[in-house]
């Protein structure tokens, strides 16, 4: 098992326990378990595509070269998606 994905079971656990959980606290979980990461974040959106239609985009990516993402749509009422987990590349195993 990577480290994304237990990263994104235990932030997708915590999210469903709370009703805003964002930024950084949430965090914190990870780095009591001794979860070793870099936190990223920005927005993104496609040149045809109106700029007020841009995407809020979160990437946990760990020593082990797993990564977790989650999106959001910028001025939505949806929030955060939950926390999906990527494997790492064949070059960083």
């Amino acid at each position: 098992m990577f480290d994304a994905q237990i990263a994104a079971t235990l932030l997708n656990r915590w999210d469903a326990g709370r009703a805003c959980a964002d930024g950084p606290p949430q965090l914190e979980l990870l780095r009591e378990g001794k979860l070793q990461f870099k936190h990223e974040g920005g927005e993104v959106h496609a040149n045809d595509i109106p700029a007020e239609r841009r995407l809020r985009v979160e990437c946990l990516t760990f020593a082990d070269g797993s990564c977790a993402i989650r999106v959001a749509a910028v001025g939505g009422q949806s929030g955060w998606t939950q926390w999906a987990a990527t494997e790492p590349s064949e070059s960083a195993i």
